[in-house]
């Protein structure tokens, strides 16, 4: 008899008495179907004892008794046992496993988690309710090296921890629509990594400048006003679209044949010290633009048909308005034709970190039609220097991209085809050379699912768009069902992380940073703006000042 079943049992876990709720009535590869009677969920929810949880909700985890300990498993639907009429007595609820918890007597908490299923249960075994020490044994940290990011949702209680490196190992992403907290979550887990490994070295990608302010006291700034990214540093497909752009002709075809002697010859006249077999087009060797200019005019001066100057006289003209336009001063000034690659690794990458392991570099004032240049130099710099950087000084890199899919985009006839090669190419190869990938987007369906597939863990946040679930569904690195369904029911500052930076899927409510440490990307308040009356228009002349001169 069902009533029979649902009586009360004693079932000593570690220090613990557990409440039996139900019994399996289903179990595949995939799931497991339990009946529950309602009155033993209800005595759990209406009790004062805070040591075991209650299980009758969607999310909360339960644990299921088999030979070698349990089966611990998330609720992902509820309804109403079909035979029944009348008031609800019993229910079914549809788990997803977590995870199977082997005795282990000598441990904190009396259980030893393992990701996975050894041991499934059966039709007729019982099921528990779980206790704050089973929460532990999953989610706590059985080492050191970790860092607590917010407490497992609903009780809030138990601590998350994330692992350091299996997180940054193989990347991570951070998910999630407009004002769920993205920019504080990345905040957050940067913080974090900080205060436990002060001499990190992090780059943030920002295209907005809202991370300056939550680093003051850790971090390195820059934007075009100190940025100092020298031209001769691009490899030659940034050089084609600088100098050439995207448009397609076979006078486009002509210009880039031209471009690559020439770029070639630059860099072969200004190394004297190498074998000239070892110089590439690509080879990072300072050369001066004046040179490009007398290469032009030298082979301008062997054409005898006025039609083919056309292409070295396009090229000659676009190297002198770079020269000139003061927006790409920090690429083409003068004083960057000297090698001073040293010095940009150090200021960038944070060596010495000096207390300031954070370089923030705020993209919001470089000339959009250089952005994906700029992003392109930035990703190679720290790829290229972490491959050949040997040794027992080499350390690893975190580069954090924000608005992923401005730069990492899924389309490949786009302006940001470099930096997207460049990215790509760090979430694929990256892990080989201590190099990790941070990618942060409100838009995961248009991020390149080649590098979206290579985060390890995924940080998802509140979704409504039904296209981003399904991509991010499909992108996670494990397919849980029950938790993906509450994608679109996440609160903010909650989140679902998903994948090897944690021992099992959770829903975690995340901490909450002090003000000082908070991205600047709070939304207006109309309501109180528009309040007032503004008494004094200075402002308006100080705008137009910082217009014109791009923020210097």
């Amino acid at each position: 008899m069902l009533e029979n079943k649902m009586n009360k049992v004693s079932h000593s876990t570690a220090l613990n008495v557990a409440e039996q709720i139900g019994f399996v009535t289903y179990v595949n590869g995939r799931e497991a179907v339990i009946l529950c009677d309602i009155k033993s969920l209800n005595k759990i929810r209406d009790t004062d004892d805070q040591s075991h949880l209650p299980a009758g909700q969607i999310g909360a985890i339960i644990k299921i008794k088999v030979n070698k300990g349990f089966v611990f498993a998330t609720v992902r639907e509820i309804s109403r046992q079909e035979e029944s009429v009348g008031p609800v007595q019993h229910v079914l609820m549809h788990l997803d496993y977590l995870g199977q918890g082997i005795r282990a007597p000598y441990t904190p908490t009396g259980i030893s988690f393992e990701r996975g299923i050894k041991d499934f249960p059966v039709p007729g075994q019982s099921v528990y309710e779980v206790s704050m020490d089973d929460l532990e044994s999953i989610f706590g940290a059985n080492d050191i090296h970790h860092f607590h990011i917010g407490t497992v949702f609903p009780q809030h209680v138990t601590p998350v921890c994330i692992k350091t490196d299996s997180m940054l190992g193989k990347h991570f992403a951070v998910l999630g629509s407009t004002g769920t907290g993205k920019s504080c979550t990345v905040a957050l887990i940067i913080h974090r990594l900080v205060e436990r490994m002060p001499n990190g070295h992090i780059i943030i990608l920002d295209p907005h400048n809202e991370y300056k302010s939550a680093f003051e006291d850790c971090g390195e700034h820059f934007s075009i006003a100190n940025l100092r990214l020298p031209y001769w540093m691009m490899n030659f497909e940034e050089h084609v679209e600088m100098f050439i752009g995207k448009k397609l002709s076979l006078e486009r075809e002509v210009e880039i044949d031209i471009l690559r002697r020439c770029i070639y010859a630059a860099r072969v006249d200004a190394a004297s010290n190498l074998q000239t077999e070892k110089i590439t087009v690509n080879s990072p060797i300072p050369y001066k633009l004046s040179f490009l200019s007398e290469y032009l005019d030298k082979n301008m001066g062997m054409l005898n048909n006025p039609e083919k100057l056309t292409p070295f006289l396009r090229l000659k003209t676009k190297i002198e308005e770079l020269r000139r336009d003061v927006r790409f001063s920090f690429m083409f000034s003068g004083l960057l034709a000297h090698d001073n690659l040293k010095d940009v690794i150090k200021s960038l990458l944070r060596f010495p970190v000096a207390g300031k392991p954070v370089a923030t570099i705020d993209l919001s004032g470089v000339p959009s039609e250089i952005v994906n240049v700029v992003v392109s130099m930035i990703s190679r710099l720290v790829f290229d220097f972490a491959v050949w950087s040997k040794g027992e000084n080499s350390r690893p890199i975190l580069l954090v991209c924000e608005e992923a899919h401005r730069y990492v985009p899924t389309s490949e006839n786009t302006a940001f085809n470099s930096a997207r090669k460049a990215i790509e190419r760090i979430a694929k190869e990256g892990r080989k050379y201590g190099v990790s990938l941070g990618l942060v987007s409100q838009r995961p369906a248009d991020v390149s699912e080649s590098a979206l597939s290579q985060c390890g863990t995924i940080f998802a946040m509140r979704m409504n768009n039904e296209r981003d679930q399904k991509f991010v569904e499909h992108v996670m690195p494990e397919g849980n069902k029950g938790t993906l369904a509450a994608l679109s029911s996440l609160q903010n500052r909650e989140a679902l992380v998903v994948g090897e930076g944690v021992t099992a899927p959770t829903r975690v409510l995340l901490d909450k940073l002090d003000d000082h440490k908070r991205p600047s990307g709070d939304n207006p308040e109309y309501s109180e703006d528009w309040q007032k009356e503004i008494e004094n228009d200075d402002f308006i002349a100080d705008t137009i000042k910082n217009w014109r001169n791009q923020g210097r």
